[in-house]
């Protein structure tokens, strides 16, 4: 049975990981670095001048066809 301090646990450790996750992406778009995610099976890329294309930038081109 969960008790109220598994919740309060499962939040903290989502508010952890939410704020490293951030913080990841912020630092690799500093260093020039596209993010990528997956909508329905298509990558699309967070190109570090804010730019979100689904153009496979050349940093991937090696790993995305």
């Amino acid at each position: 049975m969960k008790t109220i301090e598994n919740y309060k646990f499962r939040d903290m450790i989502l508010k952890i990981g939410k704020k490293a996750i951030k913080e990841a992406q912020e630092r690799s778009l500093a260093n020039g670095v596209p993010n990528v995610y997956r909508r329905d099976g298509v990558p699309y890329f967070q190109m570090p001048d804010g730019e979100i294309t689904s153009k496979v930038p050349k940093e991937y081109e090696g790993i995305y066809k």
